[in-house]
């Protein structure tokens, strides 16, 4: 009896503080909110929260080399907006799409390179392209969406396989080849050594260089990937449409318990984190609360999560 409540404890201790907002949250709006907890509602909140998901995994890997990416929210307004144009100049959109991603991919390896190269602040960096990608996107589309007819659109973001919808999948792969390279790859090491220890990586004989242009090109890609399937959802490409991304996926990384200074935690808490806040969200719809609070309730609630998981993390330390 004593063997098995000690397990039990250190597994309670163990349980990551997310979790526990999450459930609070979940019993919560279950009990003032119809029909939150019915299926229909949860998988619509689970593919309401793609985008924002893949986006905040690649600002994730970002955080855990030691910085932040205030470029992801521009490039996937800029993706969607290249991956119109190039349609609407005729370029079958099928091929448009990886073509579009390029841009993101490249916009990410510039970062990577006037942070380790330059030794620019990442902060500092991202900001500056987060400025001009935002610019040029205004520019090519004279500051309106640009719109374009076709299939796909409603094909990826409303078909469904085994009755899930398709971006949920691609979250799910997206998540599944992020893990993997994170716990598995070189790739993932280097990722958390460049915000563990980047001396005694390059002691090691790492191209600490190359470590970060990787990762800072990965998390483009993911941009540009949540740009599509954002795309996907407006049926257009809009220049604005990914505006303030980045701070968000920034606080649901933090909220799932990634460190912005030690290298220290993982993709998993940060899915969490995005369930937690568009849950949140969708709560507060369905319960009737005005736009006008939403987001001043929203911010309060996500800081006072934020701050009670660091508490709890500190009292376990």
């Amino acid at each position: 009896m004593g063997k098995s409540e000690e397990k039990r404890k250190v597994f309670l201790r163990d349980v990551p503080p997310i979790v526990w907002m999450l459930l609070v949250m979940l019993a919560l709006f279950a009990a003032i909110a119809n029909n939150f907890l019915s299926v229909k509602n949860l998988l619509n909140i689970l593919r309401q929260s793609v985008p924002l998901m893949i986006l905040a995994i690649g600002q994730t890997m970002i955080v855990l080399t030691g910085g932040t990416d205030l470029s992801l929210g521009a490039q996937v307004s800029f993706t969607t907006v290249v991956w119109i144009l190039l349609a609407q100049a005729g370029v079958n959109i099928y091929l448009a799409a990886p073509i579009a991603l390029l841009f993101p991919v490249g916009i990410g390896g510039i970062n990577g390179i006037l942070v380790s190269k330059g030794k620019v602040p990442p902060f500092i960096a991202t900001f500056g392209m987060q400025n001009i990608v935002n610019s040029i996107a205004l520019v090519v589309t004279s500051g309106s969406s640009l719109y374009f007819s076709h299939q796909i659109f409603r094909r990826v973001y409303e078909s469904k396989f085994l009755l899930v919808a398709t971006p949920i999948w691609i979250a799910v792969a997206v998540f599944a080849v992020s893990w993997i390279l994170l716990k598995y790859t070189r790739f993932g090491t280097n990722v958390y050594g460049l915000g563990g220890n980047v001396e005694a990586l390059s002691l090691a004989g790492v191209n600490t260089t190359g470590s970060y242009i990787k990762t800072y090109a990965f998390a483009g890609l993911l941009a540009g990937i949540a740009g599509l399937i954002t795309a996907c959802r407006v049926e257009s490409g809009q220049p604005t449409v990914g505006s303030g991304w980045e701070f968000e996926a920034v606080a649901v990384t933090i909220l799932g318990g990634t460190s912005l200074n030690t290298g220290k935690g993982g993709i998993g808490g940060t899915v969490l984190g995005v369930l937690f806040l568009n849950m949140l969200r969708n709560g507060l719809n369905i319960s009737g609360v005005s736009a006008m609070y939403q987001n001043a309730i929203i911010g309060v609630i996500v800081m006072l999560a934020i701050v009670l998981d660091a508490l709890m993390r500190k009292s376990r330390s």
